[in-house]
This record gives C-alpha cells, structure tokens and sequence, in this order.
C-alpha cells in the first residue's frame, strides 16, 4: 500500500537559522573593515597634526633666520601644504563614510532577503510550512495520485515554503 505521509526535507527548518548565520557574518566583518578604515583615518589624522606641528615649528624658525622673500616663498609652500593636508582629511573623512555604508550594506541585505509570500490562484496552492503533498491533497479534496499527476516535475521530498502546486 502507498505511503501517504510524504514530509519535505529537513534542511528546509535549518534555512531561517543559516540566513541568519550568514547575516551575522557578513555583518561582523563589515564591521571589522569599518572599525579598521576608523584606525586608519585616526592614525592618519594624527600623522597630520604632527606634520604641522612641524611645519609650523620650522615656519617659525626660518622667520627667524631668513630673509623677506624666502619667508613670503616658504609661507606660500606652507598655505598650499595646509591646503593639500584639508582637501586629504576631507577625502579621508569621506572614504570612512562609505566604508561605513558597506559595513551596515549587509545586515540590510540579510535582513530585507526574505520573498513575500506567493498567493495562490484559482486552482492552486502554495506550500506552507509543514505541508506534504498528502496534506495539500486532502485540503485540495483530490486524491495524492490526482495531485502528484497535476504536478508531475515536483519532488515530494523536496517541497519548498512558497512553491505553487497545481490543483485542478
């Protein structure tokens, strides 16, 4: 006699708990990355003060020691060095920004993954969870042979949440 009660496969439950896994992650390493790019920028933020610093110590120095023209020649070199340090913070500052983008991009995609669910038309079903075509028969009125006939490229042991069976 046939076996009417055809369950669909256990890797089906696990499928929630391996998304989340995945989302966890790809969200911790995003993280990382970002925590990373933040080190980076502080390090080299700090390696730009100390530049400064300098520059201004031997700006000072050489006010000291030299002639009009070379101060009015190195203050010059030292206006576009500031202005060179401003324009590399702001490029720094904005590289951190969509670093930070990409290390929350994941956790949005892995939270926003799941499908909507399917609706059924007249003469079909969509599969719920813990649904055998068995069960899908008897709600359906048919006979599981009518239903396997309907659909005759579905795998019993492979029914997936969401799928569309035929039933008329």
């Amino acid at each position: 006699m046939e076996n009417d009660s055809i369950s669909s496969s256990s890797s089906e439950s696990k499928l929630p708990l391996i998304v989340g896994i995945l989302g966890f992650a790809l969200g911790a390493a995003g993280l990382v990355l970002g925590i990373k790019a933040k080190g980076a920028a502080q390090a080299a933020s700090d390696e730009a003060a100390a530049a400064k610093t300098s520059v201004q110590e031997l700006g000072a120095a050489l006010a000291s020691k030299a002639n009009a023209a070379d101060v009015s020649a190195l203050q010059a070199d030292l206006a576009a060095t500031k202005q060179q340090t401003s324009e590399n913070e702001k490029a720094l500052a904005d590289q951190i920004v969509a670093l930070q983008k990409v290390a929350s991009a994941p956790k949005a995609a892995a939270a926003g993954s799941g499908k909507a669910a399917a609706a059924a038309g007249p003469g079909e079903h969509v599969v719920a969870k813990g649904e055998t075509l068995s069960s899908i028969a008897k709600k359906a009125g048919i006979s599981l042979k009518a239903l396997q006939d309907l659909n005759a490229g579905v795998d019993s042991n492979k029914l997936r949440i969401g799928q569309k069976l035929k039933t008329k």
